[in-house]
């Protein structure tokens, strides 16, 4: 089959050099140790490097590593052997085993760029990401137009959140290499990664024709069968980026599923999609695949938990240790890393830290836990963003509440152990049902009382809405319900709409105005203003966004529309309540198509407002 230029992709994020582009399928699990070499003239040793060289390319990397294991014995100062020895056992998959002798071969060969490459590539897949990223910059500046060394770069610096460098150095790439497809590919991963759109990373105004060109590319070989599984991979990837290219990428993804052998890129690229498309199963499927051949790998230990959870509560308690074991290593900046993760040991007399790891929404899931922490006689301080302090404070059994805007480091501060929110869960093995009625999070009646006077003095039934989230998140078009969608919901007599959305979508003046909604958004400065005004009101209708979240631990009566796929904050197996008792769930019927789910909320909200209006 076609390898199109630039698709290889090792599903660490690392792209291989054009002429190591060989799949290899792993080292032998025994190499005989090597005779010694006798001593070879220069003539007779660079012989021997090209027949190690032509080894590698034909992807006999274990006699390559034979034939230069027996060069090194005998010439043991050498930078292109030594560096050789590093070269193979990566290529190997021995991360580990490559770093030293890579390191040595710098020692003696500090202006060699293949060799920072292969060091850079190792220290990056073991773990060592700043010191891959400092290696990597010294190799630019002897290679600065290197296709393989900047897409290595890319994936580097995203690991390390700089994701505006990391764009800098993939549209670098594209600059200099327009008809590359890995620089692409690595953008589209960082986008998926930080669900980011696409646009915010690209820095030139080429790229937009450059993905449309290798999507061209891509199809064509695809529909021709030239294109080999990686390739069908990187399809996917950027064609689930583009909301108009999306259905396409389920298309291709149902086309492939029976693909044999099945490569690990793929595998979770078929998961992504599936999870967006809703499917279930499916994505429960290649997630489990994924974890069986690499179960060390935190994304994919991530992504089992996810569908774990959002399948059922078979794997409960487990799912949510390992995804939060995971997290913590794949997401090291929102997690304590200098003293251990709770899971349930004796304290004595000291102090248990617990802290905020995630957004708004999962920390109101999460407070319901609190109580039940020091039900059972633990004792804890509570960390807390500023903008969820003052509803925080509502919480039960902590005996210091801390805000700051950054993360505590809890060993500084003496605590022997560190929870976030949802490692309680896992800790004090809860169940499902234990957790399953939320305690009701009250703002103090002074809290934002001119607002709540504005809220009160309106007419009607009082009903909140957000219609949309972030705009510039990757998968808005799947979360936000298209406008014009919502006319019949607008014009339902007798209520009174309330603008509840901070995102400052292109839309939303409009939208104001095709709602007649009071907006008083830009008065609010905290996350208790906002639950001040939510509890004024009568009902909220909000996408899967933080709102929705504050709405439930409010008790008010609750619409949300979710997108198809059965995330656990929405969905537990049948349960589409698991969190929140008085949410009722509309799912849009496939990606970013919600016609079925607003026709029944304009009949709910009927039914909801006739009732309360014959009420009053």
């Amino acid at each position: 089959m076609l390898r199109l230029k630039g698709v290889s992709h090792d599903g660490n994020g690392i792209m291989s050099v054009d002429w190591f582009k060989q799949k290899l399928s792993g080292r032998s699990a025994i190499i005989a140790q090597p005779a010694p070499q006798a001593s070879l003239s220069s003539e007779e040793l660079a012989a021997e490097m090209r027949m190690v060289e032509s080894d590698i390319v034909q992807g006999k990397v274990t006699d390559a590593l034979i034939r230069v294991d027996r060069l090194a014995l005998s010439n043991p100062d050498n930078a292109e052997v030594i560096a050789h020895q590093g070269i193979c056992h990566n290529l190997l998959g021995d991360a580990e085993a490559s770093i030293d002798p890579l390191v040595r071969a710098a020692k003696i060969a500090p202006e060699n760029a293949r060799t920072l490459y292969f060091l850079a590539a190792s220290l990056a897949v073991t773990g060592r990401v700043d010191e891959a990223a400092q290696i990597s910059k010294k190799a630019l500046g002897i290679t600065p137009r290197d296709l393989n060394l900047l897409v290595l770069m890319g994936t580097i610096f995203g690991r390390l959140g700089a994701v505006q460098e990391a764009a800098k150095y993939l549209n670098q790439a594209l600059e200099f290499h327009p008809d590359s497809i890995a620089p692409l590919h690595t953008l589209e991963i960082l986008a998926q990664q930080t669900l980011k759109r696409s646009s915010v990373y690209d820095l030139s105004p080429k790229v937009a024709d450059v993905r449309r060109r290798a999507i061209n590319r891509l199809l064509v070989a695809y529909r021709k069968k030239r294109l080999d599984p990686d390739g069908i991979a990187v399809l996917i990837s950027i064609l689930s980026g583009s909301p108009e290219r999306f259905s396409t990428a389920v298309e291709i993804a149902n086309e492939s599923v029976q693909l044999e052998p099945m490569p690990i890129p793929l595998a979770q690229q078929m998961f992504l999609t599936f999870w967006a498309a809703g499917d279930t199963a499916q994505a429960l499927r290649f997630s489990e695949l994924c974890y069986e051949r690499e179960p060390n790998r935190p994304n994919y230990r991530e992504a089992l938990c996810s569908s774990w959870l959002a399948s059922g509560s078979e794997h409960w308690n487990s799912a949510w240790r390992i995804l939060l074991e995971s997290q913590q290593k794949s997401r090291p900046d929102q997690y304590a890393q200098t003293v251990p993760m709770w899971a349930g040991q004796k304290l004595g007399k000291k102090k248990l830290l617990v802290y905020q790891d995630q957004g708004m929404g999962d920390a109101l899931i999460g407070f319901r836990f609190l109580p039940i922490l020091a039900a059972r006689g633990v004792k804890f301080d509570l960390w807390v963003l500023p903008a969820m302090a003052d509803l925080a404070a509502q919480t039960q059994g902590y005996e210091a509440l801390i805000r700051t805007d950054y993360r505590l480091d809890p060993a500084a501060l003496g605590y022997p152990y560190a929870a976030p929110l949802f490692g309680l869960i896992h800790a004090l093995y809860l169940t499902p049902e234990e957790v399953r009625e939320p305690p009701l999070l009250r703002p103090g009646p002074q809290q934002a009382l001119a607002l709540r006077q504005r809220v009160r003095a309106l007419s009607g039934v009082k009903i909140g809405i957000v219609y949309g989230g972030n705009p510039d998140r990757r998968d808005d078009w799947l979360r936000s319900v298209p406008l014009d969608s919502l006319r019949g919901i607008a014009n339902i007599p007798g209520i009174s709409w309330v603008n509840l959305m901070m995102d400052e979508r292109t839309d939303k003046a409009r939208a104001i105005e095709m709602f007649r909604m009071a907006d008083m958004m830009k008065e609010v400065n905290n996350f208790a203003d906002t639950a001040a005004i939510v509890e004024e009101l009568d009902a909220v209708v909000a996408v899967d966004c933080s709102v929705a979240h504050l709405a439930g631990s409010l008790g008010k009566p609750l619409w949300a529309l979710a997108p198809p796929s059965a995330d656990w904050r929405w969905q537990i197996g049948a349960d589409t309540r698991p969190w929140w008792p008085t949410a009722n769930l509309l799912r849009s019927e496939e990606p970013g198509v919600w016609k079925r789910a607003v026709v029944q909320l304009e009949i709910e909200l009927k039914t909801f407002t006739d009732k309360l209006n014959s009420e009053n």
